[in-house]
């Protein structure tokens, strides 16, 4: 049977725990959240291009060129070649029906997206001007990126086991008891979108906001990791 400790401490347990298994003895659930802010070194841009004609080959065309055209002026900027990533072409007609159920086109639509890593922040602006000049319809996301993503994705991830077992200590002391062995571990990486439309499997915010002058205040970028574990409890 269960002893009441481990009863009532596992009644915190989040709903992200509910396949996780618990020991049959004392237990504690605890949280660890660990986060890094750094200064990004990068920003990923997704440009968008959309053509609209009566027929689908002259949409296509004016798409492929601004696409080439976006390609081609990249190098201006730095951007290698492995840092470029261009969508399949897509062709579709664009169809409405009248109240008699009559098929009425409205044209043909064309339309590929590109998305591009720029590594000098300070010219983040002129290239998203470049992008408009050539044709680009849309700006979908801009988000900052560091270069040391997978070493602070595992630093963040350190501090978050560190709290976690800070927690638990903390926890079991309170109640009369002490922190034993580690009996299971869930690891969860966080979402998050921020206003520049940024999604990752790391929480990443942008702070910062545009200026009317067009340039941009430098931003942040948080790398946060979340970690559940299940703690035995020692009388």
């Amino acid at each position: 049977m269960r002893a009441i400790l481990g009863l009532l401490l596992s009644m915190a347990v989040s709903a992200a725990m509910a396949g996780t298994p618990l020991p049959d003895g004392p237990h504690i659930v605890v949280t660890g959240e660990g986060k890094v802010t750094v200064t990004p070194d990068s920003a990923r841009v997704s440009v968008g291009f959309e053509q609209r004609a009566s027929q689908p080959l002259p949409a296509k065309q004016t798409v492929d060129r601004q696409v080439n055209a976006v390609l081609a002026g990249s190098e201006r900027f730095g951007i290698a070649e492995k840092d470029i990533q261009a969508s399949d072409l897509n062709v579709s007609e664009d169809v409405d029906y009248d109240d008699k159920g009559r098929r009425i086109s409205n044209g043909h639509v064309a339309g590929r997206s590109v998305s591009m890593v720029l590594k000098d922040l300070d010219r983040l602006n002129e290239f998203l001007d470049f992008c408009l000049s050539v044709g680009a319809s849309d700006i979908s996301q801009v988000s900052f990126e560091s270069s040391r993503a997978a070493e602070l994705r595992v630093e963040a991830k350190r501090k978050a086991v560190s709290i976690a077992r800070e927690k638990g200590e903390e926890m079991a002391k309170a109640f009369g008891t002490r922190l034993g062995q580690v009996y299971s571990i869930d690891s969860i990486n966080s979402r998050s979108a921020d206003g520049w439309g940024a999604t990752t499997l790391d929480r990443i915010q942008v702070t910062g906001s545009r200026l009317e002058s067009g340039r941009y205040l430098q931003p942040t970028v948080d790398y946060s990791e979340s970690v559940h574990a299940v703690f035995e409890l020692v009388r």
